[in-house]
């Protein structure tokens, strides 16, 4: 009975070890680092992950917490020159940096990014907010 009991559980466990999903490549994400504060508004740096391939860029883009489009979908700045900025690794080229005027954000509005390659379609994420402990 003791025996069986053993092999029972190291039987469970093998099972269990075999279910458990190997760990994917790391996820590329925009990091958004608040820099300076000055009332309702900080200024943000933005930086790719430490999991992101030298090379890879993201596009970037503002948009509203608070205030909605008539269909309901989140507001985002007209800029109709740009659409959205790309942010790459310190010293990549880039075709559409974002203009440091517009890094200051206020705490109503956050930003969001896209790793689409060409031909596959948007889908917008909110950047990771790191704060700086106290």
């Amino acid at each position: 009975m003791h025996r069986f009991l053993l092999s029972l559980m190291l039987l469970s466990g093998v099972a269990l070890a075999l279910l458990v999903v190997p760990p994917g490549p790391p996820i590329c994400r925009l990091q958004v680092v608040p820099d300076y504060t000055l009332g309702v508004t900080s200024r943000a740096a933005l930086r790719l992950s430490p999991g992101c391939a030298f090379g890879t860029i993201l596009r970037v883009r503002k948009s509203s917490t608070t205030s909605t489009r008539r269909n309901g979908a989140p507001y985002q700045p007209i800029k109709p020159e740009q659409g959205a900025w790309e942010v790459g690794a310190t010293g990549q080229p880039l075709k559409s940096p974002v203009p440091k005027s517009e890094l200051w954000t206020l705490y109503s509005w956050r930003w969001e990014y896209n790793a689409a390659k060409p031909g596959q379609p948007e889908r917008w994420r909110p950047g990771e907010v790191l704060r700086a402990a106290p």
